[in-house]
């Protein structure tokens, strides 16, 4: 467990953080987040800090995810989170056109990806995009699920990636002589 949780989250003015029978629910000006809580963990708000606390050290691992989606969520909806996603290939390219994004790579059809609810997109240069939302979770999840699109290739590393990953590239094959 990380040592943060035993620390409180601060948060602006403009955030309300209410509680519930099992669920925290974090509101501000970009959106809201529900968030639920697991049994023997206790949290509180005292002025604009919020504390979470367990009932036992069985509860450790618990105590730090429940902290750490607090505060993802408390910096979501005043801040936001983004991804910028590349789209590395000759002649690959995609086109961000309201909640939807179109990706040519290389399949004989345009791929069309409609973003959910909660999700915006803008678009730099055809060849990447940014991903933009309140809610880190679903923001992983979208990247996640436009990654699958194309799957980046180990030896040329062509396909959809979020920029700044890491990614080994394989050698190739030599003949045994």
């Amino acid at each position: 467990m990380s040592r943060l949780a035993s620390k409180p989250i601060t948060f602006e003015s403009s955030v309300t953080v209410t509680l519930g029978d099992k669920l925290v629910t974090v509101k501000g000006p970009k959106g809201s987040i529900t968030i639920p809580v697991t049994n023997g963990i206790k949290v509180s708000v005292e002025g604009k800090e919020v504390r979470v606390d367990r009932e036992n050290d069985l509860l450790k691992a618990f105590q730090g995810l429940v902290w750490s989606m607090i505060r993802n969520a408390t910096v979501g909806v005043t801040k936001g989170f983004t991804k910028k996603l590349a789209v590395v290939g000759k002649g690959w390219r995609s086109q961000v056109t309201g909640n939807k994004i179109i990706l040519q790579v290389g399949h004989s059809h345009p791929d069309e990806f409609q973003l959910p609810a909660g999700v915006t997109a803008s678009q730099e240069n055809p060849g990447s995009f940014t991903v933009m939302s309140h809610d880190k979770q679903l923001l992983g999840q979208v990247c996640a699920n436009i990654k699958k699109i194309r799957p980046i290739e180990p030896y040329k590393l062509k396909g959809i990636r979020i920029e700044g990953e890491y990614i080994r590239q394989k050698e190739r094959k030599t003949a045994g002589a």
